[in-house]
């Protein structure tokens, strides 16, 4: 339990970049000396390829996840809204490698809310979640709502349900796209600061509480994602995205006996986005992570540590879009990320760890808004995997819709 309270406390003050730093330095420079090179001379060619892709073109290179993205702008005060989130989906995935079995993802998520502006800044929401599986037994979930909010222009606090899955702006290999469908609520606490040279979410995930004599261990995620720019103006963005994710199970009054286990994940990129005038293009956007992984449990999970590189560019436009992206890994793991980037299997982890990953990603998307409130995604992505030789393919569409109502106003007391 001490592990969860360092974490949590360290977590709850917004210290999560010291932490970042302190446990990086550990094992930084050992695991770059016996990665590094290696890694280096696989990417020359990679990104003569991605200046090559990108030449007058336009990109989003980490998926732009924005049409996921829930907004709870502020009223009137005394003003009382219905606010309707409903995500239809399917999702198929096709795996050739051994990395995972294949599944497909077909239903539909719904969830009302009534909101009231208590005050200027402060709104209160409550309402009902509720996810059914086409073909499945009942609901997937059915699950209460509740959220309080406090915005001062640039500070935003929230306490409830989070603004989060899609809108922390993780990494893939940091957060699986599928939680959208499977894992989408979080519940804790949420700070997010936007400034002309910031943009900063900190959260921490309260997954499951325990009682005396629970049968089962405690359970949170917390962790932080900025984005800090050099340039951002019109026609050019230049920043340095640095991201930690802690995941924490454990527990002292529980009777489950399970081992105590504490996993972190640290990013850090340099993303470059230009936008050209007079183009068939949007912008061009090129990025490049360096990901670790460190697991200080007392009996680690997996590996005790490891590394990653991923690099992509991408190309928008009109309603279109294109990507490109290459991962090479050793030993990396990540407890939300997609695990099309671990080394561990979860087919048969027995069986199959990949102690190198190396991949190349091509994605196609299609996005419209049908109407005001009512959007449409495609996307189809195969991805090839040098060390099986294999290829694996992700379909997936979705519409949704968000509309708001105003109900009426009531006169604070």
């Amino acid at each position: 339990m001490s592990v969860a309270l360092v974490v949590c406390n360290l977590s709850i003050c917004c210290y999560g970049s010291v932490l970042s730093i302190l446990i990086f330095s550990r094992f930084q420079k050992r695991l770059t000396r016996l990665y590094l090179s290696s890694m280096i001379t696989n990417l020359r060619s990679f990104w003569m390829l991605i200046l090559f892709t990108v030449m007058n073109t336009a990109s989003y290179a980490q998926l732009n996840n924005k049409f996921f993205w829930l907004n709870r702008p502020d009223a009137e005060a005394g003003t009382i809204r219905l606010n309707i989130e409903n995500l239809n989906y399917f999702r198929d995935v096709e795996y050739k490698s051994n990395i995972d079995e294949g599944r497909t993802l077909f239903g539909y998520q719904l969830a009302p809310e009534i909101n009231y502006q208590l005050a200027t800044g402060v709104q209160i929401s409550g309402g009902v979640f509720i996810q059914k599986d086409f073909g499945g037994p009942g609901f997937y979930a059915i699950k209460p709502l509740y959220s309080l909010q406090y915005n001062t222009g640039r500070k935003t606090f929230r306490f409830g349900y989070l603004l989060g899955s899609m809108q922390h702006n993780l990494i893939e290999p940091f957060y699986d796209p599928e939680r959208i469908i499977e894992n989408r609520l979080e519940n804790g606490f949420q700070f997010l600061w936007k400034r002309k040279h910031l943009d900063f979410d900190y959260w921490i995930d309260w997954q499951k509480m325990i009682y005396p004599n629970s049968n089962y261990p405690e359970m949170f995620t917390t962790g932080f994602s900025a984005n800090v720019y050099a340039i951002r103006n019109e026609r050019m963005k230049f920043s340095f995205p640095v991201q930690m994710l802690a995941h924490h199970v454990g527990g002292e009054i529980d009777t489950s006996h399970s081992n105590t286990t504490s996993q972190f994940n640290f990013d850090y990129a340099t993303k470059w986005i230009y936008f050209p005038k007079n183009s068939f293009f949007d912008s061009i956007d090129i990025q490049g992570h360096l990901t670790y992984y460190e697991d200080i449990s007392t009996f680690p999970v997996s590996f005790i540590d490891g590394l990653g590189q991923y690099v992509s560019a991408a190309a928008y436009f009109k309603h279109f879009g294109v990507m490109l992206n290459y991962w090479d890994s050793h030993q990396f793991q990540s407890p939300m990320g997609d695990v099309i980037y671990h080394s561990v299997s979860n087919k048969n982890p027995d069986k199959f760890t990949f102690f190198y990953r190396k991949l190349v990603l091509g994605r196609v998307f299609f996005q419209h808004q049908i109407s005001k409130d009512l959007n449409f995604l495609f996307r189809t992505t195969v991805i090839h995997d040098f060390h099986q030789n294999t290829d694996d393919f992700i379909g997936e569409f979705y519409f949704r819709w968000t509309p708001t109502f105003t109900l009426g106003k009531i006169k604070n007391p």
